[in-house]
């Protein structure tokens, strides 16, 4: 309940544990202010003023922490911070003014309160104006709030000109980076007829994904970023390559299985079978080149598709659910980067593609997501051969 309903003898607590605005009173005005003061017990994260509400007592944090905060577009920005035996609320109090900041718990805390009437009761009584005896206390309170609070401002200032900065960077490299893919998948545009005729796509394919990664670790390197930022990382290696063996096993597993039951169903023809490794038409030798060539461009392909494209987009994107929205941005590029192997085979590769997105996120790594990319793609090529399902 509060403080002035309870019995007289209990509003004497020891002088240690009294706030330092009421410490140093007089004991008769201390006599006389003790039954005034409302005492309330706050939960963490309660709101013990708000800003725009009139400004009607004077606040005593007995015990506990506070956060002093400003409303900006809906949200509580930290701008002060309050401890035990501070006192606030008297700015408003001076200056008849509305509250000019909210103020809640860092934790549980106490707050003692000093209404105006109190206050306007108080001078009637003793002759006391309690804001007018503690004016040097507020005064050199103040300063000290006043050059918290501008740290802390500076502080915030300075973090979100660092992230507006780090954004325009990424915005600048991830524009580069799509006028490589445009370049890219223009160059395969024009070579598509030759797969067409039989030849292997990695092999037409090969030559402009080099010169395009030649191209992308030109502009990373511009950026003046570190190599650790677009995944090129060993840190927890061991625990990156067990896990991606075990997702990536997962996953074979589970794309095995989903052929076995298309067949079963005779989609998308009837004659497949579930073990129909892919050879090229040219021949063995081909075949090899065909399956190293894939071995060596993979990692490539995830630089490109992880490392900077959604890389990227982590860091530029704001708002709610950054990382899914990266891993679906960066995987719909991926995807077009194979339309010239036809639409099928396009949406097909989306779906690996998401995996790995959700890897390198988990990660933040390109070793694993390579590994993966290899060994997933020697499966449902090498044994599987789900292209000639899509095709």
């Amino acid at each position: 309940m509060p403080l002035k309903d309870q019995p007289t003898a209990s509003l004497r607590p020891s002088s240690a544990l009294l706030p330092p605005l009421l410490r140093d009173l007089p004991p008769a005005v201390l006599a006389a202010a003790l039954p005034l003061l409302d005492r309330r017990q706050i939960p963490d994260g309660g709101c013990i003023l708000r800003e725009g509400d009139p400004s009607e007592a004077l606040c005593l944090l007995v015990r506990g922490q506070a956060v002093v905060c400003k409303e900006l577009d809906g949200q509580a920005m930290p701008v002060g911070r309050l401890s035990a035996g501070d006192s606030f609320g008297e700015i408003g109090l001076l200056t008849r003014e509305p509250r000019s900041s909210s103020v809640y718990a860092d934790g549980p805390a106490e707050v003692w309160t000093l209404p105006l009437a109190a206050l306007d009761r108080l001078y009637a009584t003793t002759g006391t104006d309690l804001l007018t005896q503690s004016a040097r206390r507020h005064a050199t309170a103040l300063g000290e709030r006043l050059t918290r609070v501008n740290t802390i401002a500076a502080e915030t200032m300075q973090r979100h000109l660092d992230e507006f900065r780090m954004r325009v960077a990424f915005g600048t490299l991830f524009s580069n980076i799509i006028l490589l893919l445009f370049l890219y998948v223009s160059g395969l545009g024009l070579l598509r007829h030759l797969s067409a005729a039989g030849a292997s796509t990695t092999l037409i394919s090969a030559p402009l994904l080099l010169a395009m990664a030649a191209g992308a670790a030109v502009v990373a390197r511009l950026s003046g970023f570190s190599a650790g930022t677009f995944g090129f990382t060993l840190a927890r290696w061991r625990w990156v390559l067990w896990d991606s063996l075990v997702w990536t096993a997962v996953f074979c597993a589970a794309v095995t299985a989903a052929k076995a039951l298309l067949l079963a169903s005779d989609y998308p023809r009837p004659g497949l079978a579930l073990i129909q490794p892919w050879v090229s038409a040219e021949g063995a030798g081909a075949t090899a080149v065909a399956y190293a060539l894939y071995v060596l461009l993979s990692p490539v392909q995830e630089f490109i598709a992880r490392g900077l494209l959604q890389g990227s987009l982590q860091k530029m994107l704001a708002g709610r659910m950054v990382m899914v929205r990266a891993v679906l941005l960066s995987n719909a590029v991926f995807s077009i980067c194979h339309q010239h192997l036809g639409t099928g085979y396009a949406v097909a590769v989306f779906v690996p593609g998401l995996f790995w997105g959700w890897m390198y996120a988990r990660h933040g790594s390109l070793l694993g997501v390579c590994l993966s990319h290899i060994l997933i793609g020697l499966w449902v090529t090498g044994v599987l051969d789900l292209s000639s399902m899509v095709s």
